[in-house]
């Protein structure tokens, strides 16, 4: 069994290398080096350097990239300035294993809230240790009021933790993982247990504090009285299945690691990478209400009753309610990394803004242990990939995060450096941040509260092309004329979401009717800033890093 599999498999880091790592300001600036194509059309510079573990990174509207380090520091960078403002997060944990500060995600109306959530172990209760936070980040670059987006039920054991974020539609998306217990045949099934949260994607709501961190009302398990499950325990191996109520803030199952996830805002579809076992890493296209497999299958390898003495017969069928086992996107072999180990860190499509056309029909992943960002081609519809279209995009030091800004750029994030890399296309026009709206486009969001005619506070509804939003008062016409694309209830399209909203809701942006220009605004817009990164190893250090020069 790999034993070099950090953060993301619950093995121990290797030791002297990742001392050096945290604890030297003579930390390589960058080990990313871009391949192929990328090196010719993309222009790649260090944005941050000599960081203590990085693991996730978010760029807001206003120009500040704000950089989650795994012992609990969040640092917060201002255009101009080299020295980021730090705050730090309580946390349980030592670094010593796959427990910390794990992931961080903006709202998408950040320019109005000034919310950032994060995911993180910050409770000495096992069974409740994970917490997924919202805090207001001020503008002196602190963080101030805390309300628990979630705050029960995510198992913090050593290993298989989680920590993927993402927002789609009003509702956040978060990858927890099914609690560790490592073994080359997959002996933990909590992640097929529908009454626990581990294991799982899960979506709760995030528009009104009345009922922030609720399920979402159509989450599959909502109407159903008593599900397969398990009885509580970290490190579920052969006990048996039993009928139990279901936890209903669960929207997919049948996951060991979902470390890094993206919501795709042009369709909603999820992308999840999945950390493998011991045979073969996952990218996931994920639905709600669907059994992605594991520990029944992990990847395309599929496991028997003979080695599965615990699964019930037909397998992810054999489970209630029933979902016959979905097979990933792609697969990978693991053994192609250092020690036979590999750790998958899901990535996005390169909508960048004034990006050749070719980068935004491509999904970017990479892997932690091998050292690899890749780019696959997909299809015209964004919900599957064009086989024999992997293509070599960086080398890298320990990748853990890829996320587009509302600048232009794409941030990557890795371990091994200790560094943040910013990169841009060479083509690209010079943007201001938050003003390249379809980059990372949000729909719906808060819907706002105009009032009638000439109403004005029609909402952020946000900037893509439909998703779930019911919006607020402002978007019907029962409150004032008709919500057009940018406010109110309806799905957005690119370009900010309006100030003027409910009547004719309209000074949110235009939709562009090409590519031309591809909807890049004037900084005053918002934007998402939904950006999620990836794993980090375990860290011994905590370092107050100096940022190198901005570039691009």
């Amino acid at each position: 069994m790999p034993t070099s599999r950090p953060l993301l498999h619950g093995s121990i880091l290797r030791g002297a290398l990742g001392a050096l790592l945290v604890c030297s300001y003579a930390a390589p600036a960058s080990a990313l080096t871009l391949q192929g194509e990328a090196a010719q059309d993309l222009t790649a510079t260090v944005f941050a350097t000599s960081l203590g573990n990085p693991v996730d990174v978010a760029e807001l509207p206003d120009g500040r990239v704000v950089i989650i380090e795994k012992l609990g520091a969040v640092k917060v960078f201002t255009p101009g300035d080299e020295d980021p403002e730090v705050s730090n997060i309580s946390l349980v944990t030592g670094g010593q294993n796959e427990q910390g500060l794990l992931g961080i995600v903006a709202d998408p109306d950040f320019a109005k809230n000034n919310f950032i959530y994060v995911y993180a172990s910050v409770v000495q209760d096992q069974n409740n240790r994970h917490q997924v936070r919202r805090y207001v980040l001020g503008a002196d670059n602190k963080l101030g009021v805390m309300k628990p987006v979630i705050d029960m039920g995510l198992m913090g054991p050593a290993n298989h933790n989680g920590g993927g974020l993402s927002i789609y539609g009003g509702f956040l998306f978060v990858g927890v993982g099914d609690t560790g217990k490592n073994n080359n045949t997959p002996a933990n099934h909590i992640g097929s247990c529908l009454n626990l949260a581990n294991g799982k994607v899960l979506r709760v709501k995030l528009n009104d504090d009345a009922t922030l961190g609720q399920p979402a009302d159509d989450n599959p398990l909502m109407a159903v009285n008593l599900v397969t499950g398990c009885d509580t325990s970290s490190e579920m191996d052969d006990d048996p299945f039993v009928m139990r109520p279901p936890e209903k803030r669960v929207y997919a199952w049948g996951f060991r690691n979902p470390f890094r996830i993206w919501a795709d805002p042009m369709t909603g579809k999820l992308w999840v990478g999945d950390v493998g076992e011991a045979s073969l890493e996952e990218i996931s296209l994920v639905e709600k209400g669907k059994h992605y497999g594991y520990p029944f299958e992990e990847g395309s390898k599929k496991y028997t009753n003979t080695q599965q003495t615990f699964q019930p017969t037909g397998t992810c069928m054999g489970m209630t309610p029933a979902s016959a086992c979905v097979a990933p996107l792609l697969d990978y072999t693991t053994k192609a990394g250092p020690d036979n180990a590999g750790a998958v860190m899901g990535g996005r499509i390169l909508d960048g803004c004034g990006w050749p056309d070719k980068w935004k029909s491509r999904y970017i992943f990479g892997d932690h242990e091998q050292g690899k960002v890749w780019s696959i081609d997909v299809n015209a519809t964004r919900d599957g990939i064009v086989a024999d279209s992997k293509k070599d995009f960086a080398n890298t030091n320990g990748v853990t995060a890829m996320r587009m800004g509302t600048d232009n750029a794409l941030y990557i994030v890795e371990r091994g450096a200790g560094s943040v890399t910013r990169i841009v296309a060479k083509a690209a026009p010079e943007a201001t941040p938050g003003s390249c709206l379809t980059t990372n486009p949000t729909p719906g969001g808060v819907g706002g509260s105009g009032g009638g005619g000439g109403a004005t506070s029609g909402g952020s509804a946000g900037s893509a092309a439909g998703g779930t939003a019911t919006g607020g008062s402002g978007g019907a016409a029962t409150t004032g004329g008709s919500a057009s694309p940018s406010g109110g209830s309806g799905a957005g399209g690119p370009g900010a979401a309006g100030a003027t909203a409910a009547g004719a809701a309209s000074g949110g942006g235009s939709t562009p009717t090409s590519e031309e220009g591809c909807g890049c605004r004037v900084a005053s817009g918002r934007g998402s800033a939904a950006l999620g990164l990836a794993a980090l190893g375990a860290a011994l250090g905590l370092v107050l890093g100096r940022r190198r020069a901005r570039g691009g």
